[in-house]
């Protein structure tokens, strides 16, 4: 199996400009995305988890820095999907 860099880091960019539509997405996305925030962005995080857990375990075949730039674009993603379940609890009305 090849890993292929460029995939993961095209993906999630496009998760993120679409899910802050950043980019032109069809109405019919834009409301779900907003109906369905919560749980893709929850999604995200089971995700950027996984890709964290495969990328740390990766070998580079070179010297390039490839791998250490996925890995640290990993962690951004992962990131950006928990400060946004946190900005959705911040949110919710406090009982």
């Amino acid at each position: 199996m090849e890993f292929d860099p460029g995939f993961m880091l095209e993906s999630m960019d496009m998760w993120r400009k679409s899910l802050d539509m950043q980019i032109p997405v069809a109405d019919e996305f834009k409301i779900h995305f907003m109906k369905n925030r919560r749980r893709l962005l929850e999604g995200f995080v089971t995700t950027g988890k996984a890709w964290k857990i495969i990328v740390c375990d990766l070998k580079p075949l070179d010297e390039s820095g490839v791998l250490e730039d996925v890995r640290r674009e990993v962690q951004v993603f992962l990131g950006w999907a928990e400060d946004g379940l946190r900005a959705l609890d911040d949110l919710a009305p406090k009982r």
